[in-house]
């Protein structure tokens, strides 16, 4: 099964690297580190991003996004309400499966990796918005203000 091959080196140093620079461009906002807590669920987001486990790292992205919010249900500072409200639309699809319609197939393994992969992008762009809130009212990953 080709989705459970391990990467090339070659990609897996491009997804490192991709995922780096946008840590790095958020973190130049000035906003406090995250926790210690953020920070180890941030290598593991790295760890499944990096191998192509895309619905893991949608699924990872919106816990860490999530737990940034002071409450429950509130998006997080930092997050416009779009990229919220299609985060976790998409992660509550995926982890609450509708028997009649999956949202996520073996088929998307095979046929759709690039689409799950956009998706992934986006998740950990929205991630990392909301571990570093630029709260200086810079636009977020979708254009619009916190």
């Amino acid at each position: 099964m080709d989705q459970l091959e391990r990467p090339s080196e070659l990609l897996w140093d491009e997804r490192r690297a991709w995922f780096e620079e946008q840590e790095a461009q958020r973190a130049k906002a000035g906003a406090p580190a995250p926790s210690e807590q953020a920070c180890a669920l941030i290598i593991d987001l790295q760890a499944v991003f990096c191998s192509g486990a895309w619905a893991a790292a949608v699924i990872l992205a919106y816990a860490i996004a999530e737990a940034q919010s002071s409450h429950r249900a509130a998006r997080p500072e930092g997050v416009g309400e779009g990229d919220w409200k299609w985060l976790r639309a998409l992660r509550n699809r995926l982890v609450h499966e509708n028997p009649g319609k999956a949202s996520f197939t073996v088929e998307d393994q095979w046929m759709r990796r690039d689409l799950w992969e956009e998706r992934a992008r986006h998740a950990v762009v929205i991630a990392f918005a909301a571990l570093y809130p630029d709260l200086s009212g810079r636009e977020n990953a979708a254009g619009e203000r916190p």
